[in-house]
C-alpha cells in the first residue's frame, strides 16, 4: 500500500503529464465531473458529424462576391440588400463567405463579426422583421461552410444583411459576402435577381474590380460550396457532343430534353461536367454563350431565355450549377442551344453533367428522353447520363437539406472548438492543481528533511555539549586538583624556606599556579555554560575584575545585556582580562572604573584608570597589546580604542555590535 505522500506525488504527476494532451481524455474522466460532461458532449458532436454531409472541396471561380469599402473602424455599419421584386415566402436565408482567390486570402474572408438579417416589404415605410440578430457578441467565423438562417415561411420582398462589426484585414476593416441564397422549397429565389439585373442588388458601398467583386456576384450561383452532391459515386460523366475541330465546325451543338407533356417550367438547372481527365479545367465543355428554348410543340414559337450575364461580364461557372429562371413558361421540350461554344484543345465541344427541369417543385427531366445534334457514346458519356440524377462524381441531392447539413456541420465543428477550449482551460486548472500539489509535497519533504537535519544537529550539539562538560569536568577535577596541590606544596615550602632566592621562586610558582587556576576556571566556566544570561555575563566580568584587581580600588557598573554569542563572549572575556592585566602590570594606578553599557545597537565595555598614562603611538612597543585587542574586536565587526596621555591615566573602550 502506497504512503499518502507517494499517492499525492503520483496524483500531481498524473495531473501534469496527462494534461499535456487534450485528446487523451479518458484517463482524466475520474478527476473532474466537468471533464466527463465535456467528453460526453464531444462524443455526441463527433457522432453527429458522421451523419452530416462532408465539407465539399472549395470551388474555384472568378466571381468571388461582393466587397464593401475599407474602413478604419471596426464598428462602421455596412449592408447588402436584395430585392426580389415582389413579396415571397422564404424558408431560409443562406450566407456564404467568398471562395479562396485573388483578394480573398483567408478562409471566411470578409464575413462580419457581428450582424443582423432583416426581412422587409416593398416600401421604405413597411414593417421590418428581424430574422436573426448576432450584434451582441462576435459570431464565429464560418470559414467555407454556409450559415443557414431559418425564415419559417415569413413573406418579404427585400432581405437586408447589416454588419455592425466588420472583418479585420491588417489595419483596415471590411464586409464581404460570397453568395446569398433565398430558399423557397427546392428553389433559390436569389437566382431571379441575376435575371432581373444588378439594380435589384443594393449595398451601402462597393469595392473591387469586376468580375472578381460586384454586387450581382452575391446571387450569381458561384459559391464556395459548389453543387449539392451526395455520397453515392456516379456511374457516368454526363452528356458530351462530339468534339469537332474549331476550323471545321459549321454549326453549334444543341441538346433537348423531352418531358413527355406540356407543363409550366419554373427553372432550368445546368450542372457542368467534371471529367477526371480534365480535372484541371473547371467547367469543361460548358458553353460561353447559350440560350434555353422552351417549346410546347415542335412547330410552336419558342420561349427563349438567354444565359445569365452577371453585370455584363461572362465567367465560367467552374463546377457550380447554373440556374435559369423561366417564369413558369409552359413547354414540353427544353433545349439548350449553344451560341458561343466552349473550345478545349482547339475543339468545339458541349459537355454537361446533368440538366434539371423544375416544375411544381420537382425535377421533371429525370429519366426522360434526350436528343442532341450529335453525341459521344462510351467512356462515361451518353445522352441518358444527362438526366440520370448524377453529376460527374456523385449523386445530386436537394440543395436546402444539403445546405442545412453543412450549416449543422459548421455549428458542430465550432461546438467542438468551444469544448476543446474548455478542455484546455480545465487542463490548465488541473496543471495548476498538479503543480500546487507537487509544490506542497516538495515543501513537506523539505520540511521533513530540515526537521531531520535539525534533529541530528541537536543530537550532535548535545553530544558536543556533553563532551565539553566532560572535558571541563576533567580539567576542573584533574588539572585543577593538581594546581591546587602545587599551591599547597608551595605554601608549606614557604613556611620553612630560609633562603631568600628560593623563597622568591616559591612565591612565583605559587602566583603562577594561582593565575593558571583562575584562567582555567574562566575557561571551564565558558565551556560549561551553553549561553549566558545578562546577569551571568556581568557576574563573570565582575568576578574577573575582583580577582585581578585585588588590592586596587575599583568600581564596576553594568546595564542588563542580552546574552551575546559564545565566540563573541569568549573574546570579550579575553580582551577584558588582557586589559586588566595591562592595567595591573603597567598603569601604576590606585583607582579604576569599569562600565558595561548597552548603546543603540552596540555593547560597550570601558576600563578607565588614574595611572601614569602613556603615548598610544608607542603602545605596541610599550607592550600594551593594542594590536591584539583591535584584531579580536575587528573579528566581530567591533573596535578597540585606547585613549591616554602621560600623567593623565588611560581609558580602554571596547565596542561590539549588540546581538538581541
Amino acid at each position: 500500500m502506497l504512503c499518502p505522500n507517494c499517492q499525492t506525488l503520483g496524483l500531481a504527476w498524473l495531473l501534469m503529464l496527462g494534461a499535456s494532451s487534450v485528446q487523451a481524455a479518458s484517463p482524466w474522466s475520474w478527476l473532474s465531473p466537468e471533464w466527463r460532461r465535456i467528453e460526453t458532449a464531444r462524443q455526441s458532436l463527433e457522432a453527429k458529424l458522421l451523419t452530416l454531409p462532408p465539407a465539399p472541396t472549395p470551388q474555384v471561380t472568378q466571381r468571388l462576391g461582393w466587397h464593401s469599402d475599407y474602413s478604419s473602424s471596426p464598428d462602421t455599419v455596412e449592408w447588402m440588400e436584395l430585392n426580389l421584386g415582389q413579396p415571397e415566402s422564404l424558408d431560409a436565408v443562406v450566407l456564404l463567405a467568398p471562395p479562396p482567390g485573388a483578394g480573398a486570402a483567408v478562409s471566411g474572408y470578409g464575413f462580419p463579426l457581428r450582424f443582423r438579417v432583416e426581412l422587409l416589404g416593398g416600401g421604405e415605410e413597411t414593417q421590418r422583421r428581424l430574422l436573426a440578430d448576432y450584434t451582441q457578441e462576435d459570431f464565429p467565423n464560418p470559414g467555407l461552410l454556409p450559415v443557414v438562417i431559418p425564415a419559417q415561411g415569413h413573406r418579404a420582398q427585400k432581405v437586408r444583411i447589416t454588419a455592425t462589426r466588420l472583418f479585420r484585414e491588417d489595419q483596415r476593416y471590411l464586409f464581404a459576402l460570397g453568395e446569398v441564397m433565398l430558399l423557397q422549397g427546392p428553389h433559390n429565389l436569389a437566382a431571379r435577381i441575376e435575371a432581373i439585373g444588378p439594380s435589384h442588388a443594393f449595398a451601402s458601398s462597393s469595392q473591387g474590380t469586376r468580375p472578381d467583386w460586384g454586387r450581382i456576384n452575391v446571387v450569381d450561383g458561384h459559391s464556395v460550396v459548389g453543387p449539392p452532391l451526395g455520397l453515392r459515386s456516379s456511374p457516368s460523366l454526363g452528356f458530351r457532343s462530339k468534339p469537332v475541330s474549331e476550323r471545321m465546325a459549321t454549326s453549334n451543338p444543341w441538346v433537348t430534353v423531352d418531358l413527355g407533356e406540356v407543363m409550366p417550367i419554373e427553372e432550368v438547372r445546368l450542372f457542368p461536367a467534371q471529367p477526371p481527365q480534365f480535372a484541371h479545367s473547371h467547367g469543361y465543355g460548358f458553353p460561353v454563350h447559350y440560350e434555353i428554348e422552351l417549346l410546347e410543340t415542335p412547330e410552336s414559337a419558342a420561349h427563349v431565355f438567354p444565359s445569365p450575364q452577371s453585370g455584363g461580364y461572362v465567367a465560367s461557372p467552374g463546377d457550380n450549377p447554373v440556374v435559369i429562371p423561366t417564369a413558369n413558361a409552359r413547354a414540353r421540350w427544353v433545349r439548350l442551344k449553344v451560341l458561343e461554344p466552349h473550345v478545349s484543345n482547339g475543339s468545339v465541344v458541349l459537355a454537361l453533367a446533368e440538366m434539371q427541369v423544375w416544375s411544381g417543385g420537382q425535377n421533371r427531366a429525370l429519366g426522360k428522353s434526350v436528343q442532341a445534334s450529335d453525341q459521344t457514346e462510351g467512356n462515361g458519356w451518353s445522352p441518358s447520363a444527362l438526366v440520370d440524377g448524377f453529376a460527374s462524381g456523385a449523386d445530386i441531392v436537394e440543395a436546402p437539406g444539403w445546405l442545412a447539413g453543412l450549416s449543422a456541420r459548421r455549428e458542430a465543428m465550432q461546438g467542438l472548438k468551444v469544448l476543446e477550449a474548455r478542455q484546455a482551460a480545465l487542463i490548465r486548472g488541473l496543471q495548476a492543481v498538479g503543480w500546487g500539489l507537487l509544490t506542497l509535497l516538495v515543501g513537506i519533504m523539505l520540511l521533513i528533511l530540515l526537521g531531520a537535519y535539525l534533529r541530528q544537529r541537536r543530537i550532535r550539539q548535545r553530544e558536543l555539549d556533553d563532551l565539553r562538560q566532560r572535558i571541563s569536568q576533567d580539567l576542573h577535577d584533574e588539572i585543577g586538583s593538581s594546581l591546587g596541590s602545587i599551591m599547597l606544596i608551595t605554601e608549606d615550602a614557604l613556611t620553612t624556606a630560609r633562603d631568600g632566592e628560593v623563597k622568591h621562586d616559591l612565591q612565583e610558582i605559587r602566583d603562577t599556579a594561582r593565575q593558571t587556576m583562575d584562567s582555567m576556571r574562566d575557561i571551564v566556566r565558558l565551556a560549561q555554560t551553553g549561553s549566558y544570561g545578562g546577569d551571568d555575563l556581568v557576574a563573570h566580568l565582575r568576578e574577573i575584575a575582583d580577582r585581578m584587581l585585588r588590592g586596587l580600588s575599583h568600581t564596576f557598573s553594568a546595564d542588563e545585556v542580552s546574552p551575546p554569542p559564545m565566540d563573541l563572549r569568549r573574546d570579550l572575556v579575553l580582551m577584558f582580562k588582557e586589559t586588566l592585566h595591562n592595567l595591573q602590570r603597567h598603569a601604576q594606578a590606585t583607582q579604576a572604573e569599569i562600565t558595561l553599557r548597552r548603546g543603540p545597537g552596540t555593547l560597550v565595555l570601558t576600563v578607565l584608570d588614574n595611572g601614569c598614562g602613556f603615548e598610544p603611538e608607542n603602545a605596541s612597543s610599550g607592550g600594551m597589546g593594542l594590536t591584539n585587542l583591535q584584531r579580536r574586536a575587528a573579528k566581530h565587526g567591533g573596535s578597540a580604542v585606547i585613549t591616554s596621555a602621560p600623567g593623565q591615566g588611560t581609558t580602554v573602550s571596547i565596542t561590539f555590535p549588540r546581538h538581541g
